[in-house]
């Protein structure tokens, strides 16, 4: 067994199904002897290991000779990186593999990579068979802190991001922070997003944190980047072990900035990265909160100052028409009735959704990102 230097271990109960996570320098290398571990009845398994080529190249032999020495039988599929993956036409040759590799219901498929990934192949994993096992191993700033956890799967289609898909709870997250050091610079920066959100929605003493460690968070200091990820991860499992499925609404919470962040990045033709959406859809969430008055504006320069410090855009470069945005918005998944629902602030970690905002208001909230 590995000698871990750090090890953060603990399980989410969402539902019916238990995840257990574990983070810590090298945890990729113990991946097989984790699944075991949970596997206890049939602890070697038939597993499809699925990454994008980029990733697959960097981490994918740490992955499969970890699954292989604990008894496992692997195959491997690639899929091109980045978002333009997350489709029909991608799904149905994945599917096309999981057959011809006879890959069956007592199988497992372990997603290697970022959300991207996670989502087409936790979707693959629902589907199959009406469903098997599956594991995420996440190797992005974004995903350690957020898309690994909470068994969202999804697929783009044209006009509307994640619009098909299925909930679907990982039976294990393994988050190795080295993998990180891989990473273009604007990467980590983007994936930073996703924890200042869950520290808007949750804690002021979370986004107090972050702001006196931007320097260590950004140099990737492996023993602040590691109690970052699990701060996050158990914000998020916190949130999701109340709506597993989002049937209450309290999960709605999670998706502060991305309301008007996801119509930014359909409408940039993904152009942009998922998180600089995200932090754009803040600035306008939190613009859009104070001309409610809901929000204070010194929390609005505040975040908008921590954005900055972190590298985050507060501005889009690019002019959309509002009327761009405002049909993507109607077709957003939460939407009701065509209208968006937006999750707003009344404060820090007093999030609240909104289904009555005035178009106006929406529109001038977003238009001020077009500022100069």
């Amino acid at each position: 067994m590995l000698q871990w230097l750090i090890m953060f271990d603990f399980t989410l109960n969402a539902g019916s199904r238990k995840t257990r996570v574990v983070i810590g320098p090298n945890a990729l290398l113990e991946v097989g002897s984790l699944l075991a571990q949970i596997s206890q009845a049939n602890p070697s398994r038939h597993v499809a290991v699925v990454a994008d080529r980029r990733v697959g190249a960097l981490h994918g032999d740490r992955l499969i000779s970890s699954l292989s020495r604990a008894g496992n039988r692997v195959c491997e599929y690639r899929i091109d990186p980045g978002e333009g993956s997350k489709n029909l036409s991608t799904l149905g040759e994945l599917y096309h593999f999981l057959k011809a590799q006879e890959i069956g219901r007592d199988a497992v498929v372990v997603a290697l990579g970022g959300g991207v990934v996670s989502d087409l192949a936790g979707l693959a994993a629902a589907t199959w068979m009406r469903g098997i096992d599956w594991v995420v191993c996440p190797t992005t700033m974004e995903a350690d802190l957020d898309a690994c956890l909470g068994g969202k799967t999804a697929i783009d289609l044209p006009g509307g991001k994640n619009l098909v898909g299925a909930f679907h709870h990982p039976i294990l997250v393994v988050v190795d922070p080295t993998c990180l050091a891989t990473l273009e610079p604007r990467d980590v920066r983007a994936g930073l997003a996703e924890s200042i959100k869950h520290a808007l929605i949750d804690s002021s003493d979370f986004l107090t944190w972050q702001e006196a460690h931007a320097s260590s968070i950004l140099a990737l200091d492996q023993a602040v980047t590691t109690d970052l990820i699990l701060r996050n991860l158990q914000i998020k499992a916190g949130v999701v072990e109340r709506d597993p499925q989002e049937h209450t609404g309290a999960r709605m919470m999670l998706n502060f900035g991305h309301t008007i962040g996801h119509a930014i990045e359909d409408c940039c033709g993904y152009d942009l990265r998922h998180g600089e959406c995200v932090s754009l859809g803040m600035v306008a969430a939190c613009r859009l909160s104070q001309a409610l008055n809901l929000l204070n504006a010194k929390v609005v320069e505040r975040v908008e100052a921590l954005l900055v410090l972190f590298g985050l855009p507060t501005r889009l470069d690019r002019p959309i028409e509002f009327k761009r945005i405002e049909a993507t918005l109607q077709c957003d998944k939460k939407a009701r009735g065509g209208s968006p629902q937006f999750v707003l602030l009344e404060g820090i970690g007093k999030p609240v959704v909104r289904g009555d905002v005035p178009r106006d208001a929406v529109r001038r909230a977003y238009e001020s990102l077009l500022e100069k």
